[in-house]
């Protein structure tokens, strides 16, 4: 399957757009995660100065995501609450390759930026360490940053802040190398670009407002 050099760019850039409505001052994130625990105690540990983050987690995946965050991104609209920034949050896992294709072209074209990871999103946490290349099972990740963090790595509830805390002086590295990574494996097939990942895509957007 090939999602063509357009929709390559289009997965890692998206475009936003700015409705009319009541809204604060400040930027505000509308960030929808897979996860329940890990991903949005991270992004919520955020020390926002001029930014509100709503991190929601779901249990869902790729376009049962998608089409979750684009119920809740309506739903807040009726009720003339409106997002600058809409992001939907998931892994690749073990995912059928169409859908997790699809799920990305179907946040873009509902106005939704995508911040993936394949094969799942320790994979970002690993980055702050090391410019991992190639086919990395998640089965691998835990052990992994036991390691490197020096503590057993846990998905329970809460881990998410102490990741983004333990890690922060780390991020500037992490950027860097998963800006490297997806340069060499990008070809239009998300699904097939082991191993990879766009949250710092996310990453950059919310380091504009602390």
């Amino acid at each position: 399957m090939s999602m063509g050099r357009q929709t390559k760019k289009d997965h890692r850039s998206g475009s936003l757009t700015r409705k009319q409505g009541t809204r604060n001052v400040k930027q505000s994130f509308l960030i929808v995660c897979e996860g329940v625990r890990t991903e949005p105690d991270y992004f919520k540990a955020f020390r926002m100065t001029t930014a509100t983050v709503k991190a929601i987690g779901q249990a869902m995946n790729t376009i049962s995501l998608v089409n979750k965050a684009i119920s809740i991104r309506d739903t807040e609209q009726k009720k003339k609450h409106y997002y600058d920034q809409c992001w939907v949050v998931f892994d690749k896992d073990d995912f059928p390759a169409k859908d997790f294709n699809q799920a990305i072209i179907l946040a873009q074209k509902n106005g939704f930026r995508v911040a993936y990871s394949n094969q799942a999103f320790e994979y970002w946490f690993l980055l702050h360490f090391n410019l991992y290349r190639g086919p990395l099972h998640r089965q691998n990740y835990a052990d992994m940053l036991s390691k490197l963090i020096g503590m057993p790595y846990s998905k329970s509830e809460g881990f998410g802040t102490v990741m983004y805390n333990r890690l922060y002086h780390l991020q500037s590295q992490a950027i860097k190398n998963a800006n490297v990574v997806l340069n060499e494996v990008s070809n239009g097939n998300p699904a097939m670009e082991e191993s990879s990942t766009t949250v710092h895509l996310l990453i950059e957007e919310l380091n504009k407002y602390v």
